[in-house]
């Protein structure tokens, strides 16, 4: 029988004869393992002398939480806010407070919205929408509570004008005042008429109208004062080409 080719080419070797090579790589091999497993023991754990992993559960904080401390420590200070009730109450009428990303401000109510009303002033206070006031003119006058004058408004100005009239005890005078009258049955029981001014009876009692101011009076050299009385002048109506009324309603020479 013919041998085969590897048992004619390999000669036999003695297995004691192995072990002087094998044994260094033997020793390398149980070192490094005993490396590997101590560094994972350490990363794990984050002790001292450790690579400085972001283990939760080391000793050190992470940036995240860092983070949430200093927001911590800054809301509620420095205009910082969680809600329009953190804010105080801005001085503007028209304007409310307002928590914006985080901070205090304000906020402008809407336009055509009130504010502050008052009876009797003829105007509105309303807000235009952008934070500010706008005066608007109501025809609301305010009732003075005298008889003898009529309330109106003119713009935003109240105006309590004089005119005729009864009032309780007596009638109305050209400057809007109640004063006593007379009973009467006819005209003429309260005086007797002038161009300045006219005597009536009005529902029993004596009524005094007097003219306007600059009617002509004496012939159309004068002019009534509005108070019943005829006077030289009152615009220089009555004084003439040559004259000035004065300011004593008397015509001088111009």
């Amino acid at each position: 029988m013919r041998s085969s080719p590897a048992s004619a080419s390999v000669p036999c070797r003695r297995a004691g004869s192995l072990w002087p090579a094998l044994l260094p790589l033997l020793v390398l091999a149980a070192l490094g393992g005993c490396s590997v497993e101590e560094r994972r023991f350490v990363d794990r754990g984050g002790g001292a002398g450790g690579t400085g992993g972001t283990d939760p559960g080391a000793g050190g904080m992470s940036s995240d939480a860092t983070s949430s401390g200093d927001a911590a420590s800054s809301a509620g200070s420095g205009g910082s806010c969680a809600g329009p009730s953190d804010c105080s109450t801005p001085a503007e009428p028209c304007q409310i407070a307002a928590c914006v990303a985080g901070r205090c401000g304000t906020a402008p109510l809407p336009e055509g919205t009130e504010i502050a009303p008052q009876a009797g002033d003829c105007q509105r206070i309303l807000c235009d929408g952008r934070g500010a006031q706008v005066p608007v003119a109501a025809d609301e006058p305010e009732d003075d509570q005298n008889p003898c004058t009529s309330d109106t408004c003119v713009g935003t100005t109240p105006v309590h004008s004089p005119q005729p009239g009864a009032c309780p005890g007596g009638r109305c005078d050209a400057a809007g005042n109640c004063v006593p009258a007379a009973e009467c049955a006819k005209d003429s029981d309260c005086g007797v008429s002038t161009e300045c001014v006219r005597y009536s009876c009005d529902g029993g009692l004596c009524a005094a109208r007097p003219a306007q101011a600059g009617t002509f009076c004496n012939a159309q050299q004068d002019q009534c004062d509005g108070a019943g009385r005829c006077i030289d002048c009152v615009n220089s109506g009555g004084c003439g080409e040559c004259c000035v009324c004065s300011a004593g309603g008397v015509c001088v020479q111009a």
